[in-house]
């Protein structure tokens, strides 16, 4: 008798057990995931940065650019940083004595330290220098007389290979007033700029 009452009891034990789980899969939420991977970059708002120094670019909600208006001495210092994220961006405009990007390749120090690969920046060719140790890229042009540095300090979740990507793709040059295609900034400093929000959101 008493071991009729305990195969029951296992019995009704396992039964239990098995509703249990089948309420937990059947109402438990299902995890949210980005459809066609989508990243959090790619979901972002997009916004427009556009410089006096005679560029512009596009880059996710959320990111803080600081235009150094202190520095007098290049056309365009921009640091772009995200509270939440290791790494950044640097943007320079400066003066340059190297006659081509070959020339730069080969008399930069640091150009010559890393892996170069041929790239493109707003139309233009540029110079796309790989680092590894620390992991950084580097994307250099030449608009007339005047280097074009992007610098992209990497972080270990890719946050910022993805911001790069955005805002090398949408990279312009701007004529400058009284000039029919990009050159020289001039006499115009970095800083300021101009923040718009584009109407067209990744999703």
């Amino acid at each position: 008798m008493k071991k009729k009452w305990l195969v029951l009891g296992t019995i009704i034990g396992v039964v239990i057990l098995l509703v249990a789980t089948i309420a937990v899969i059947r109402f438990r939420k299902p995890t949210a995931i980005s459809p066609l991977g989508e990243t959090p970059t790619q979901k972002a708002q997009l916004l427009t940065w556009e410089d006096p120094a005679g560029f512009k670019f596009s880059y996710p909600d959320g990111i803080k650019i600081n235009p150094h208006e202190e520095d007098t001495a290049n056309y365009a210092h921009l640091e772009l940083t995200a509270s939440e994220h290791s790494g950044g961006i640097l943007i320079w405009m400066k003066d340059t004595n190297y006659k081509d990007l070959e020339d730069w390749t080969k008399k930069d120090p640091s150009a010559s330290s890393g892996q170069v690969f041929d790239s493109e920046l707003g139309g233009k060719p540029a110079k796309k220098v790989a680092y590894v140790s620390p992991q950084k890229l580097v994307v250099a042009a030449i608009d007339v007389d005047v280097l074009v540095l992007v610098e992209v300090s990497l972080d270990e979740e890719g946050y910022w290979q993805e911001v790069s990507d955005q805002m090398l793709s949408s990279f312009e040059f701007i004529p400058l007033e009284g000039e029919p295609t990009s050159a020289a900034p001039g006499s115009g400093q970095g800083g300021g700029g101009v923040i718009e929000e584009e109407e067209e959101i990744v999703e």
